[in-house]
């Protein structure tokens, strides 16, 4: 087996990325991983088996757990290092490699897809404790409206702004990216990106609305504090594409709102059917009579509604309310 062939079985590499290693791990990380060999190693261990000084092994371990390519644990004083895998890796690369975009869009898509399958698979047993009604260890994600966010963004102690991932992986629309927000005990050494303020939060969060972008929150952030938003949308967000693939709405994410039109004041001006991620607002093939003017009628079919309120913050003519369901709806 070749160095390469070594390092692809212990990293986890997809095969079809074997052509483009380059582009996510030095040799000197490559080397790294084979001498480890499933093993952890600390400093002066690393130093010995790669033939190089104390300083430059510290150094190397250390570059290579920020950038996803070790992980780290701490044990009776002692630090040591793990090998990572591509998984994770791709995601650092993603958002924070100067040449993930060089690659060729065939390839990025092609990783897309692995990055979905695997993030699919480990998905599983999680949504399946949800569905089951079981606890779990991290809150699902629910949708927030916008006029709750300054309280979200008022009760953290730190912000972290990152890119997204997914719409760094997917690509299927020209949405902005700077849009992710670490908050507290969710921000960690390895989430990189840049601290932000309150009132910048803020900002980044109406840029984000003003593009189109659903606030996705933890859904316990009353209870237990901020933990993350994620400005999504339906063509790229990995959760949300997971949640409409496996009927998981309601527990993954949890769906606290839901739109209610009044079609007294509604004028089929259609904003909502364009805005809508998922279809619940949607033009038919009526006609209807609008000042004169026949124009196709808006139909509206509220179990398709996720809560997340871009509708209701669109309409000119505050046609469609945000109601908050209760915990039997």
């Amino acid at each position: 087996m070749s160095k390469i062939e070594r390092f692809i079985e212990l990293f986890k590499v997809p095969e079809f990325v074997g052509p483009y290693l380059s582009y996510f791990v030095t040799e000197r990380e490559i080397d790294l991983i084979i001498v480890m060999d499933g093993a952890g190693l600390n400093a002066k261990e690393a130093a010995a088996k790669l033939g190089i000084e104390l300083s430059q092994a510290e150094e190397l371990l250390e570059d290579s757990y920020h950038k996803h390519v070790l992980n780290r644990e701490e044990h009776n004083g002692e630090v040591r290092y793990t090998a990572g895998d591509f998984y994770d890796k791709l995601d650092y690369q993603c958002k924070f490699g100067e040449n993930y975009h060089e690659l060729d869009k065939s390839v990025r898509d092609a990783l897309d897809r692995w990055c979905y399958d695997v993030y699919k698979e480990g998905m599983k047993p999680y949504l399946a404790q949800l569905k089951r009604g079981e606890k779990v260890e991290r809150a699902p994600e629910t949708y927030e409206l916008l006029g709750n966010l300054d309280e979200f963004i008022d009760s953290a102690r730190e912000i972290r702004l990152v890119p997204c991932n997914c719409r760094r992986l997917a690509e299927n629309c020209e949405r902005p990216t700077e849009t992710c927000l670490a908050f507290d005990d969710a921000i960690t050494d390895r989430n990189n990106g840049r601290e932000v303020s309150k009132e910048e939060a803020k900002e980044i969060v109406k840029m984000a609305h003003k593009a189109g972008l659903m606030h996705q929150v933890n859904s316990d952030w009353r209870e237990k504090g901020p933990s993350w938003i994620c400005n999504c949308c339906s063509c790229c967000c990995y959760p949300l594409r997971l949640a409409q693939e496996e009927g998981s709405k309601g527990v993954f994410p949890v769906v606290n709102y839901a739109a209610e039109r009044d079609t007294e004041k509604c004028t089929h001006c259609g904003i909502c059917a364009r805005t809508c991620h998922f279809s619940a607002f949607y033009r038919t093939e009526d006609e209807i009579l609008v000042k004169g003017k026949a124009i196709l009628r808006v139909g509206f079919d509220p179990e398709k509604c996720y809560g997340c309120g871009l509708c209701a913050d669109k309409c000119p003519t505050h046609a469609i309310t945000m109601q908050i369901l209760s915990a039997k709806d």
